[in-house]
């Protein structure tokens, strides 16, 4: 009842819930952002550390055995395919 009497308490009131729900969105944002931010990092390797492994494997095929170009693009399509599906596996372990 003594809410009802003091309208400045009421407005207290509501300030403050207003603030709190800004506040939980804030936090939930940024909480979101480095989320993303960390997932994005997490496919990024993935994919690229394979991918250049197989580049670099067979450049050195290659040139051991002198075949062109064919064993280094066979290997860098490799490591993408497993950097993705190392990616693929990453994401689903983090709930994405």
């Amino acid at each position: 009842m003594a809410e009802q009497d003091d309208p400045g308490r009421a407005d207290v009131r509501r300030a403050l819930e207003r603030d709190l729900r800004r506040l939980a969105r804030r936090e939930e944002s940024a909480r979101t952002f480095w989320r993303s931010l960390s997932a994005l990092g997490i496919v990024g390797w993935s994919v690229a550390l394979p991918a250049a492994g197989g580049a670099l494997l067979g450049r050195w095929l290659d040139q051991h055995y002198e075949t062109g170009v064919h064993c280094t693009l066979g290997l860098l399509v490799a490591g993408v395919c497993l950097g993705a599906m190392l990616a693929w596996h990453a994401l689903r372990r983090q709930g994405w």
